[in-house]
Order: C-alpha cells, then sequence, then structure tokens
C-alpha cells in the first residue's frame, strides 16, 4: 500500500504544506515518490501572470518567450530537486518530473503511466504559470483519479508543528463500496500508535429511513422501536469492522450518529481532534448515498484537517 506516491507541487509555499503529510505517509513504508509540476502551455496573458519565488515576468519577456519557458522549467527542475533530497532518506526512490500541458490532464496521465496508488496535493498552490485551486485543478483531480488522493487544505500560516496520522476518522455507510477505503485504513495503521474512530450516521427525516430498511416489509410504518433496530444494526456492523483493525495493533473506537451526514463527519472530526478522515467518493445505503458531489464534497470543504480520499471502482460497485 502506498508503494508509489505521485506530489504535486508548483513551487510554491502553500503547495509544499503537503510535504508533511507524505513524510508521514511514507515513513518506514519504502515507497517510491514522484515529484511533479506541470507547466501550462504558455499565453501573452499567462506569461505576463508568471511568479515563480517572487520573480515577475512581465510584457517586456513576451518576446523571449520560449528562453523564458526554458528559464521556468529549469528553476522548477532545481526547486523540485531540493524537495527530493528532503525526501529521499525516507523514500526507497524520488524521482522529479516536470511535464507541459493542462495541469489535471497531465497529473492524471502521469499517475496512471506510473500505476500510482496514492496523489498527494494541496487545495491550494500559486505559482505565475496557474493556480491549483479547490473546484480546478484539484476538483477534476479528485473526480477522475484511479487511485486515492490525499488532499491537504492549507492556510497560511504555516503550521508550526509536524503533522501526524496518529487519529484517523473513518466514516462508513454499512456498504461494500464505503468498505473499499479498508486497505487503506489498514495500511495506515501504525501498531501501538493509531487511533481509528469509526463512524456511521443515520440521517434525520423518514424518507431517508424508509429506504434505509430495506430488508423490511414494503409499506412498513417506520417507528421508534424500528429506528433503534436499524441503529443496532450499524453497531454490530461497525463492532465487526473495528476486530481485524484491532488485530492490527490499532485502537479503535467505533460511533453511530444521527443527523446530516457531512455535519456528523465535521463535527466528529473536530471533537477528537482528527489528523486525517479516510473517506470514499461513494457508498450506498438505505438511508443515504455518500457521494462526490454531496457528503464528500461538503467534507472536502469544511474540513480543517486533510482527507485522503478513495474513488471506488466501478467493477467493485
Amino acid at each position: 500500500m502506498f508503494r508509489r506516491v505521485v506530489v504535486l507541487l508548483d513551487g510554491s509555499e502553500l503547495a509544499e504544506q503537503v510535504l508533511p503529510h507524505v513524510e508521514e505517509v511514507i515513513r518506514g513504508r519504502g515507497s517510491d515518490v514522484h515529484l511533479l509540476s506541470v507547466v501550462p502551455a504558455m499565453t501573452p496573458a499567462a506569461v505576463a501572470m508568471v511568479e515563480i519565488h517572487a520573480v515577475y515576468v512581465t510584457a517586456d519577456f513576451l518576446a523571449g518567450e520560449a528562453e523564458e519557458r526554458e528559464r521556468i522549467q529549469q528553476e522548477l527542475g532545481r526547486y523540485l530537486e531540493g524537495v527530493a533530497e528532503r525526501l529521499r532518506p525516507l523514500a526507497a526512490l524520488v524521482q522529479t518530473v516536470i511535464r507541459s500541458g493542462h495541469a489535471a490532464e497531465e497529473i492524471l496521465r502521469y499517475a496512471e503511466e506510473t500505476q500510482a496508488d496514492l496523489i498527494a496535493m494541496c487545495t491550494h498552490g500559486r505559482s505565475g504559470l496557474s493556480r491549483w485551486v479547490y473546484g480546478s485543478v484539484a476538483d477534476k483531480v479528485l473526480r477522475a483519479a484511479g487511485c486515492p488522493v490525499l488532499l491537504v487544505r492549507v492556510h497560511p500560516p504555516q503550521p508550526t508543528e509536524p503533522p501526524t496520522h496518529r487519529r484517523l476518522l473513518v466514516p462508513l455507510d454499512g456498504s461494500a463500496l464505503a468498505e473499499c477505503v479498508l486497505p487503506h485504513v489498514r495500511g495506515l495503521v501504525r501498531p501501538g500508535q493509531t487511533q481509528l474512530h469509526l463512524l456511521s450516521v443515520l440521517p434525520t427525516g423518514l424518507e431517508r429511513t424508509v429506504t434505509l430498511l430495506t430488508s423490511y416489509p414494503p409499506g412498513l410504518q417506520i417507528s421508534t422501536s424500528a429506528r433503534s433496530q436499524a441503529r443496532a444494526q450499524l453497531e454490530v456492523y461497525l463492532r465487526g469492522v473495528a476486530a481485524p483493525l484491532r488485530e492490527l495493533g490499532a485502537s479503535v473506537r467505533s460511533e453511530v450518529r444521527e443527523g446530516n451526514p457531512a455535519e456528523e463527519i465535521l463535527d466528529v472530526a473536530r471533537e477528537v481532534l482528527t489528523d486525517l478522515i479516510v473517506l470514499n467518493t461513494h457508498g450506498l445505503s438505505g438511508m443515504s448515498r455518500w457521494v462526490y458531489g454531496s457528503v464528500a464534497d461538503r467534507v472536502l470543504r469544511g474540513a480543517s484537517c486533510p482527507v485522503l480520499l478513495v474513488r471506488a471502482c466501478p467493477d467493485e460497485g
């Protein structure tokens, strides 16, 4: 697990805030790390906006666009090599790659070529060549990536203490699709250190509760006892998920809540001081669909900690 990690960098300090989280993921796992930066196709408007390490390129440089582009690539190469030196003590192999084209397309293409099993990136980054922001590049990568994406939402200034992934929050809705996160959770467990919080949420509202209870006869009137039974079933389910995780050396707590799934996930994340939320882009239970664009989307937008988003493969559905 996490043998090949692609890390997106654009030369900015904000984008670099993903690096401590990458270090935490790869430490002691013999991972290969690929540091990738993408130089978009240049246009006069883009060149005038270029900013790398406080060097501004104005219209005076437009006549030498090719030379300027070469200089930018050289600077990025030196920058990536400096980052590589930081990661080499922790990784089996570190490679640096610079590509040209549309950022999201090149990221996805490179991840597929290298058979990456993790893409790590920030929700915000800035270079003069482009802005990598949630809603553009990160959004497209999240929607199309064939491997999990570790998304770190950053806010200046940088955190003063290195992050750890000791407290993991794992939302589950009881579906096989949602359980696709579990192999990745197991890969993150460090025996005697990792604390896992398994969470399932019963959405409020009769319509969603009716759809949850698909095993009951059609037309059943939802009662308090039926809802209590649904909660009890989820508690049994979470205990079953917790048992093999405890065997790996993790401390595991499970909890069932009622309310809006996204809001409850974010509330629990704050309450237990979660270091990382591990969430599937797809999940199906009778009570709700946890899909990217709804619950996962709201969690990504509202979480103050990193989110490891696992996209379920179609054949797993």
